[in-house]
């Protein structure tokens, strides 16, 4: 597969994504309850496209590939059940901005836990998307929003775990049922949550159910499903550092139905934050196995 229709599948999938904050708004039913169908609905689409071929894909995972895929998948429940319930509290472009920091945790993390030595270039990149995450949240916090960015960051420390423990794996392991099981997984844990907590799982309008169903096949199969099957050539930050366009086309989708404008600190500290994490990115997406690329097959 060629290296040009790699990145046309990440620049789609992330068209696909950035409609996700939009009808996650639309919808009337609770955060939790909203990431539950999503990843529920995602889940039995992918075992439905796997088809027959589930039953031996699943025998032949070991059981140490099944761990990590359960690992990520928990991880996947942690960040969609602060990132949805981040906008409830915050607009959608803080929010979004703030879960898209998720590059710089990879950076920390492979700093700290892996022992990484980082060069200039990333060490600047984390700066500066920091100085940015500053400013949004200084502004944010006189108009009440500092409890949703809070909550978006911590989704994107959480989806960051998920793509660094995903990538061990996904060189193994097929597209449709690793993201069968990393999303079932995910349904398990927010479905746990959900009945714990006291969430209605039923009783919502029609068009709450078709937004979970759209949540999943836009967002979650076209959207995660492509990143998942992209994990599978390319390294972690490359696909993270991806996911900014994200950004850009959720703030203009909010402009155009919500109304939502952007106020000069969200101008300001959203630049910094994304010239900061493709700075940091940029630096890390180097190490890209470019042979691996052009000789890989699609699954």
């Amino acid at each position: 597969m060629k290296l040009g229709r790699l990145y046309l599948a990440i620049f789609f999938s992330i068209l696909c994504m950035s409609t996700a904050s939009i009808m996650i708004r639309l919808c009337m039913a609770p955060a939790l309850v909203i990431a539950f169908y999503r990843v529920l609905f995602t889940a039995g689409l992918a075992a439905g496209i796997k088809g027959p071929g589930l039953v031996k894909s699943l025998r032949s995972l070991s059981v140490r590939d099944l761990a990590f895929i359960m690992g990520a998948g928990f991880f996947l429940a942690l960040h969609f059940a602060f990132w949805i319930s981040s906008l409830d509290y915050t607009s959608v472009s803080s929010s979004v901005l703030f879960t898209n920091l998720q590059v710089i945790f990879v950076l920390i993390l492979s700093i700290l836990v892996l022992k990484e030595k980082p060069g200039i270039q990333g060490l600047l990149g984390i700066i500066v998307a920091l100085a940015g995450s500053f400013l949004i949240a200084r502004g944010d916090l006189q108009l009440g929003r500092l409890l949703g960015d809070m909550l978006a960051l911590a989704s994107g420390l959480f989806v960051a775990v998920y793509f660094l423990v995903g990538r061990s794996v996904r060189s193994r392991v097929d597209t449709m049922t690793y993201t069968l099981l990393v999303s079932g997984t995910a349904a398990l844990v927010l479905l746990f949550t959900c009945l714990v907590s006291g969430q209605p799982l039923s009783g919502f309008p029609r068009l709450d159910w078709l937004l979970f169903l759209l949540m999943a096949v836009g967002p979650g199969l076209a959207g995660h499903g492509i990143l998942n099957w992209a994990l599978k050539y390319v390294k972690a930050p490359l696909v993270a550092v991806s996911i900014l366009g994200e950004s850009v086309g959720a703030s203009i989708l909010a402009w155009i139905i919500f109304q939502e404008a952007l106020l000069w600190y969200q101008w300001a500290g959203g630049l910094l934050i994304l010239v900061g994490i493709y700075v940091a990115a940029a630096n890390e997406s180097r190490a890209v196995d470019i042979n691996r690329v052009s000789g890989a097959v699609n699954p």
